[in-house]
């Protein structure tokens, strides 16, 4: 009997014990489509698996779809990466699969999810082109999936969308709790000087858009509109 994707994964990591799985071997798995673009793990692991991608190059790991509990499972890792073999294809040394993509009610619609990270999408908070991933604005979740519409979502590059679930988690002021780089712009434009320091914004008027994480346009449109009325 031929054995699925999932039972080769699950045979060779020992149930996700031993998680980490060189390019290699994945292409002798044939789990690893070799390509030009470097995602060729993305077929079989991006929908499905939570993993760490390593690469040959001083590139950042990067991380898909991770729990808590699998950020410190990295971080506790004694592989020393730099004794493996260079991979025959690629420079992608290896995977960490450290489980399966369990399906939820959080699932982002592909038509959605196709305009928000399409080409040219920017991350709204630092600009960045790369890594480029569809965010839920109201990270409570209080929108049922059947009701999600396009202007429910905002690019955020990987890095953005990892310190909106920190400071989420921590109850964390968004808009607070972030290096805005648009106020160096605003700075820029109105002439201010490099020391300048916004004034926080009323709490009276911190709820729902003008939290940062979750409509960082409109809270700089708030700092702005300020800005100007009182110089």
């Amino acid at each position: 009997m031929k054995m699925t994707n999932l039972g080769k994964i699950l045979v060779e990591t020992k149930v996700f014990t031993e998680p980490f799985i060189h390019t290699n071997r994945l292409i002798e798995l044939k789990l690893f489509d070799v390509t030009n673009n470097g995602g060729a793990w993305r077929t079989h692991f991006e929908k499905l698996f939570r993993i760490t991608v390593v690469y040959t190059t001083k590139t950042k790991p990067l991380h898909k779809n991770l729990k808590d509990e699998d950020e410190e499972k990295y971080k506790q890792q004694k592989l020393d990466i730099s004794t493996l073999p260079h991979p025959k294809e690629g420079k992608v040394l290896g995977l960490y699969v450290w489980g399966r993509l369990q399906s939820n009610s959080r699932t982002i619609p592909d038509d959605i999810r196709s305009v928000i990270c399409g080409p040219g999408a920017r991350c709204l908070i630092c600009d960045e082109d790369r890594r480029i991933e569809c965010d839920h604005v109201n990270d409570d979740y209080t929108i049922a999936l059947s009701d999600l519409k396009i202007s429910d979502f905002q690019p955020l590059c990987q890095s953005c969308n990892k310190k909106k679930r920190e400071a989420h988690k921590r109850g964390i002021q968004y808009y607070k709790d972030i290096r805005d780089s648009g106020k160096s712009v605003m700075k820029q434009l109105l002439n201010l000087p490099n020391d300048f320091r916004f004034t926080w914004i009323a709490p009276e008027e911190l709820s729902g858009d003008a939290l940062f994480y979750r409509n960082p346009k409109y809270v700089r449109q708030l700092h702005f509109d300020r800005l100007k009325n009182n110089l």
